[in-house]
């Protein structure tokens, strides 16, 4: 018999498991609570002791041999050591016969706990825990584009109870259509990596993303676009809170340094050079909220 309590997305999970002498599985049952953990413990400890005293688990009883019944002494029994006559002495208590010993009663029932093999338990117990999950949120970015950018993010991610990892996609626009007296409009459309660590309601990731800035200026012959490739790595951190059983909601906030950045420039008369009226930041960052849905 073996027993386990774990503590998941803010609940508790018991699982239990009974084996025989060769291994194989008898029986597994499981509960899972919500902050109740003796309501938890008192569930276990009765599905346990249900399981042990289940006569059809229980090996025979041995019967208890029957006493052996001493047979009469007839009237004119002869004598004999055990036996003396009257009038001859009794042997001494180191010589006398041993004293005829009472059958044994039935030795009691060991008990025997039936442990599975720890890497047996462990296989089945990692792969019922994996999952995937899908999650939609919004994204509010700054330095990625000249003003705030906001838009849609969605992500696919496998998860592990200690570690996941997620891939994501963002759609960004900027609210801030006047740069320098040059009206643009400008968006962006980012895919990131993020490999995360997480400890009970939070977590931190590290993360890389790879992504297109467009700048389409009012007028193309006061300004253009230069160099429109942009990548990065960073750090995130966020919280993660249940809703319910398969649902819960995320908040996250991150800082990326830039690797390839991007610039806009505006043209010059025909005796001045081009100059850039807005180029992006050495250092980026975002925050973002939504919903994930395990599958």
């Amino acid at each position: 018999m073996a027993a386990s309590i774990e503590q998941e997305q803010g609940e508790l999970i018991a699982s239990m498991y009974l084996r025989d002498r060769r291994g194989r599985l008898r029986w597994t049952d499981g509960y899972r609570t919500r902050g109740d953990c003796k309501t938890l413990v008192s569930m276990v400890a009765l599905s346990i002791a249900v399981q042990l005293d289940d006569p059809g688990e229980r090996p025979p009883p041995q019967a208890a041999p029957a006493p052996q019944e001493e047979p009469a002494t007839p009237a004119e029994a002869p004598c004999s050591p055990e036996r003396p006559c009257a009038g001859q002495p009794a042997l001494p208590p180191s010589e006398a016969p041993p004293a005829r010993r009472p059958g044994k009663a039935a030795p009691a029932r060991e008990l025997r706990s039936v442990q599975a093999p720890p890497s047996i338990s462990a296989g089945q117990a990692a792969a019922e825990r994996f999952r995937w999950s899908v999650g939609a949120g919004a994204t509010m970015a700054l330095g990625l584009t000249p003003g705030v950018a906001v838009g849609p993010t969605l992500a696919v991610t496998g998860r592990w109870p200690a570690w996941s990892v997620a891939l994501e996609a963002r759609g960004l626009s900027s609210l801030s259509t006047n740069v320098d007296d040059v009206r643009v409009a400008t968006s962006a459309l980012t895919a990131s990596a993020a490999l995360c660590l997480h400890r009970q309601f939070l977590f931190a990731c590290g993360v890389g993303e790879l992504g297109v800035l467009r700048v389409v200026p009012e007028a193309p012959r006061i300004a253009r676009m230069l160099l429109n490739l942009r990548a990065g790595i960073g750090l995130r951190a966020g919280v993660r809170w249940p809703l319910s059983e398969g649902l819960s909601g995320y908040g996250t906030a991150e800082a990326v340094q830039r690797t390839i950045d991007a610039s806009l420039l505006r043209r010059g008369g025909i005796a001045k050079s081009e100059r850039a009226i807005w180029s992006a930041p050495a250092l980026g960052a975002a925050f973002g909220i939504g919903l994930e849905l395990n599958l």
